[in-house]
């Protein structure tokens, strides 16, 4: 358990990291985001667009917080066709 929620005790320190990261100007490379449609899916490419300009979201649809488990081919033939398009 404590290994487990460790995670959310560096949130100070991500918050700080990205500020100095984001300081130094956004992603300037095509970047993927994508969420499931019962959870952050609709919101992520919002999100994204704060430290990233070429970005392109998707929503997997049937799919919770468990994306790769709950959606494992849609999640892999959307990972395969952005790779695809963006050389």
């Amino acid at each position: 358990m404590r290994a487990s929620f460790a995670q959310f005790l560096a949130f100070s320190q991500d918050a700080a990291d990205n500020r100095t990261f984001l300081a130094q100007g956004k992603l300037q490379m095509p970047v993927l985001a994508f969420g499931g449609e019962a959870t952050f899916g609709p919101g992520i490419g919002e999100v994204l667009r704060c430290v990233a300009d070429d970005v392109e979201d998707a929503i997997i649809p049937d799919c919770g917080h468990w994306i790769t488990e709950e959606q494992p081919q849609a999640t892999t033939d959307l990972v395969i066709d952005f790779l695809r398009r963006a050389r």
